[in-house]
């Protein structure tokens, strides 16, 4: 059964992070992955075993499709050359896990750490800072800067000889987008090497609890002295197999099993974005929501 996780996304507080990270074979990817928390080598199925590990970031040597969980591209990552950290954040929504990596990055190799946003003219000063001190209350150990720059290079020009650069993935604010050319390549380099993140939504195997199912078998009036949350998860052998609702149960006839007044099963798959839920509060009364894994087993439940 699963417990709660946390996500790089998702507001916490500002301790350490405590991430499970999956790397795959590539310059860097393994030593990077070590950095930002509890390394994982991505053998075989990538899917497969970031829900096995219950994976908050994958490491790998490029961004490719795979969108399961928050992404790192390493490009010329060497831990050797690197002395600071800039993230280069924006309005985009990649950049608060921009934020996070780089602060996880400066803390973890005792660096100076920076949270930095470009502007092109004073008018734009405002929106930018108050997004910027957004992002940085969840980055305090990252110094603050706003710079007026023109393009990606006039920032650039203010690294130091071993900044490692932190991008969000392009598509985001016009920051990111000075830094890719077409097909979303990197166009420009930084002295300590860059690493681009992509953020993706928060998977129910990241946040699915303990459950608590009862048999078909079981009868009514046993089912309902157990008590517990208004709807129950009914299963067999390890498989989902209707839902128990206690309201309705009441009215059964003497002696009628779990399996003559149950309902069909509803429920959310392992890898479904938690915000899924929100649509099912109604239907399951404030109860946990079911979830199964891809051959239909109950391996948890998501609190609504």
């Amino acid at each position: 059964m699963m417990g709660h996780r946390r996500h790089p996304g998702e507001a916490r507080s500002n301790g350490p992070e405590l991430w499970t990270v999956l790397w795959t074979r590539g310059d860097g990817c393994e030593e990077l992955a070590g950095i930002l928390g509890k390394p994982v080598f991505a053998e075989g199925n990538l899917r497969e075993k970031c829900i096995e590990a219950r994976a908050d970031l994958v490491v790998q040597r490029r961004l490719t499709s795979f969108d399961l969980v928050d992404s790192v591209a390493s490009n010329q990552f060497d831990v050797k050359q690197v002395t600071s950290v800039m993230a280069a954040v924006g309005g985009g929504p990649h950049s608060l896990l921009a934020g996070r990596v780089a602060q996880q990055v400066a803390v973890a190799l005792g660096v100076p750490g920076s949270l930095v946003s470009a502007t092109r003219n004073a008018v734009e000063d405002v929106s930018i800072r108050e997004n910027l001190d957004r992002i940085g209350e969840h980055v305090p150990a990252l110094e603050r800067r706003l710079e007026q720059v023109t393009s990606a290079g006039g920032l650039l020009s203010t690294l130091d000889d071993g900044a490692l650069l932190v991008l969000g993935a392009p598509g985001g604010s016009w920051l990111q987008r000075q830094f890719f050319g077409p097909g979303r390549q990197l166009i420009h380099a930084a002295p300590g090497g860059i690493v681009v993140v992509r953020s993706s939504p928060r998977r129910c195997f990241h946040a699915a609890e303990p459950a608590t199912a009862i048999a078909p078998w079981l009868s009514v009036a046993e089912a309902v002295k157990l008590g517990g949350p208004s709807v129950v998860p009914v299963a067999a052998h390890g498989s989902l197999v209707g839902l128990f609702r206690l309201e309705t149960a009441r009215d059964a006839a003497e002696g009628a099993t779990v399996q003559d007044v149950m309902e069909e099963p509803v429920f959310l798959s392992v890898d479904d974005p938690v915000d899924a839920a929100s649509d099912l509060g109604s239907f399951f009364d404030g109860a946990p929501v079911p979830i199964v894994d891809h051959d239909g087993r109950l391996i948890g439940v998501l609190p609504i």
